[in-house]
């Protein structure tokens, strides 16, 4: 087993630190390419692939001894990912405005301050009036960050914070031999990064997959394709190859006006990684998407008292509660195994684990206890707190179920775990202090589309090709996640201070203070409709899973039912189909040796994309032009 070395950890710390600087200032203020944005962030992979070409193919050229180890490249592709979200929507994009917008958005029309500034903790929050006010409008020309107003709230937010990683990555822990031995998960977002420096060659530092010609054919399209319409950004006048299509001029009549947002987004690394997945997971993905809208035409149709969104969303969160169950109930075996582990009434090797198993388990049991306790202190009831948190396992554990054996790169769900919870037993029994804790729910919780645990997951996978010792992989993990919270709180106050939250994108708004009032408002009892709508989702997701898993001639994958109505399908779901169509005809006409020939063409859209999308990012950050490759 290959140990972690002193190098690595320093470079990966370098990059950890040089991501969560840039990542504010480039996503939400010049809006360029967001520097993560996905669970394959761009511009770890664009830093990734530098320090393979300089560090270990040119440096390993001209002194062997001193060019990068794989090893080392895979600890420090692992170290960057992890930390990659903390300073985008994995923490501080929702975190910090939230912690000032009840006191900047508050009038006496919304009356917020009769109904709950009482509840929310001096503590937790900035209430400063001028720390407020230059939030949103800039620091005035001489005047510096008010850190002092700050330090405490960060303090106890990031224990808040790095227990949830902690309680996600001993999630991670328990379930990591399941799905990577037992199920054998394929993790596609782990490939490219593995093959670039697998089995290469002693001398030139290169092995086949680098060698291949339609590798580079690939990233030369990709490449090109973006100077064009980079270019084009900072000149009008050059053309620009179009890569939108708007469907809703179309969609005017009734009941077709239902469709409406439908949009042909072609984003060429989606359609790269979607080669690398099943015909079923790509197909069911674009397939159920259309069912859905379908469901929306006939729910305008119909004069449906609830819009076929609601109808479709509220199915997604039943769907995800049967996966989970589906989850458990593969893994019980080794899930039993663990518990006795535990108790001791059974031996098992837990020795290359990222975690003893008796760690892990009763470190995720203490630890969902330790962020309930946290949030009651706060003013929260126990029991919701630990309720919500189940639930956000259960998002945690299908999401990232999508992404390390879906291969999903771009997802979220459009639901936050509470709304189970508000939906089955409605929000007139819960406190108004609880729902004002409650609202802080979207810090973490609801934009999953960064989120820690399929970040982790993917890192263990990674460790195994090349040898690596997990628990030292894990520990540098840590320390990225640690030095990626402290850098992301800084990069993010120093460019909200000095550009001006009301400069740095539409979700700065005070939406979920919206909500929070209008949950106080109108309390409300068990929502049955909406009930009956997860209800039927948990059935035809039971359905799915036992068509799948019985007969092999059902080609319809549950996966692509759990996420038909969140952003991603919207926005990525016609890439999705045009990577199924390129597989499927590409296996039609030449088989299983036709697709490997082709295989490394489309890893290497993916990597031509993710270079020349780096690239505008360091350019962007000095002409303040954004050019956006992937979805924001």
């Amino acid at each position: 087993m290959q140990s972690v070395t002193k190098r690595s950890i320093l470079i990966g710390l370098i990059c950890v630190i040089f991501l969560c600087l840039i990542t504010p200032y480039n996503d939400y203020y010049i809006g360029g390419t967001f520097v993560a944005g996905n669970h394959f962030p761009i511009g770890s992979f664009f830093l990734y692939i530098i320090l393979v070409l300089i560090g270990f193919i040119a440096v390993g050229r001209w002194k062997p001894k001193y060019g990068f180890k794989p090893s080392e490249l895979i600890t420090i592709w692992c170290m960057m990912i992890v930390a990659s979200g903390i300073p985008s929507s994995g923490f501080i994009r929702y975190h910090l405005f939230m912690l000032v917008a009840p006191f900047y958005y508050a009038t006496p029309e919304n009356e917020w301050q009769d109904l709950f500034f009482r509840y929310l903790p001096d503590s937790l929050v900035v209430k400063e009036p001028r720390a407020v006010k230059y939030f949103y409008e800039s620091l005035p020309s001489g005047e510096s960050v008010p850190w002092g107003v700050w330090i405490k709230p960060i303090l106890l937010w990031s224990s808040y914070v790095l227990m949830t990683y902690f309680v996600l990555v001993c999630l991670s822990v328990i379930l990591r031999k399941q799905w990577v031995e037992h199920e054998r998960f394929s993790f596609p977002l782990v490939r490219l990064p593995v093959e670039m420096v697998e089995n290469a060659d002693e001398k030139t530092r290169l092995n086949s997959f680098l060698r291949n010609k339609a590798l580079w054919i690939g990233a030369g399209l990709a490449f090109i394709l973006h100077v064009i319409n980079g270019l084009h950004s900072y000149i009008p006048k050059i053309p620009a190859i179009p890569l939108y299509f708007s469907l809703d001029p179309y969609l005017n009549d009734r009941p077709w006006i239902a469709l409406r947002s439908t949009i042909l987004m072609i984003y060429p690394s989606i359609i790269g990684f979607s080669y690398l997945l099943s015909l079923d997971v790509s197909f069911s993905f674009w397939f159920f998407y259309l069912i859905y809208k379908a469901q929306s035409v006939i729910a305008y149709s119909a004069g449906f008292s609830a819009s076929g969104w609601t109808l479709a969303n509220r199915q997604e969160m039943g769907g995800y509660i049967a996966l989970v169950v589906f989850v458990i109930w593969l893994a019980r075996h080794h899930i039993l195994d663990i518990v006795k582990a535990t108790i001791g009434i059974k031996r098992v090797d837990d020795s290359n684990e990222p975690l003893p198993y008796r760690w892990a388990l009763i470190g995720f049991i203490v630890g969902t206890f330790v962020i309930a306790g946290m949030a009651y202190m706060a003013g929260m009831s126990f029991w919701l707190a630990f309720g919500v948190m189940i639930f956000f396992y259960i998002m945690a554990i299908v999401l990232t179920w999508m992404v390390v054996d879906g291969g999903f790169l771009f997802l979220l769900a459009i639901f936050r775990p509470s709304d189970y919870i508000m939906i089955s037993l409605g929000s007139s029994r819960f406190s108004p202090a609880s729902h004002t804790i409650l609202a802080y729910e979207k810090t973490l919780m609801f934009d999953l589309r960064e989120f820690m645990m399929p970040h982790v997951m993917n890192s263990f996978k990674a460790s195994d090709a090349v040898s690596l010792k997990r628990r030292q992989l894990l520990g540098a993990m840590v320390i990225a996640m640690v030095i990626g919270l402290i850098t992301s709180y800084y990069s993010g106050l120093m460019t909200w201070y000095h550009v001006g939250g009301l400069n740095m994108g539409y979700w700065w708004d005070p939406e979920p203070f919206d909500r929070l009032a209008w949950f106080l408002n109108y309390p409300r009892d068990t929502n049955w409709l909406e009930l009956s709508f997860i209800i039927t989702g948990i059935a035809v997701m039971s359905f799915l899973i036992f068509m799948r898993y019985q007969f092999l001639w059902w080609r319809v994958h549950p996966l692509g039912y759990a996420m038909t109505t969140s952003w991603a399908p919207y926005t990525i779901w016609f890439s999705i189909f045009l990577g199924w169509l390129a597989k499927f005809i590409i296996l039609k006409v030449g088989g299983l040796r036709l697709y490997r020939q082709m295989r490394p063409f489309f890893l290497g859209i993916v990597l031509g994309e993710s270079l020349i999308g780096g690239l505008w990012i360091i350019i962007g950050l000095f002409t303040k032009v954004g050019y956006r490759i992937l979805p924001g």
